[in-house]
């Protein structure tokens, strides 16, 4: 599922998110980014993954920690 999830990031974010310290603002990232990844994480497995677990993450790695259970959580379709 952690897999999936990167997956994602990287294809509506780009490769430089992918990276686990990788900050999201430091790459540019901001609140449209950020709908964007929500919108395409609950498009892929069905679930709303809160946008301030991103705003919050110190690090891609974090925020994907965070994400990930809640998928499994929902079924991860």
């Amino acid at each position: 599922m952690e897999q999936r999830v990167w997956a994602i990031v990287g294809r509506v974010c780009g490769a430089a998110y992918t990276e686990p310290a990788a900050n999201f603002y430091e790459l540019g990232g901001d609140s449209l980014l950020a709908g964007e990844l929500m919108s395409a994480l609950r498009a892929e497995f069905g679930v709303e993954v809160a946008m301030n677990l991103l705003f919050e993450a110190p690090d891609m790695g974090s925020f994907v920690d965070d994400a990930v259970p809640l998928v499994d959580q929902h079924g991860g379709s």
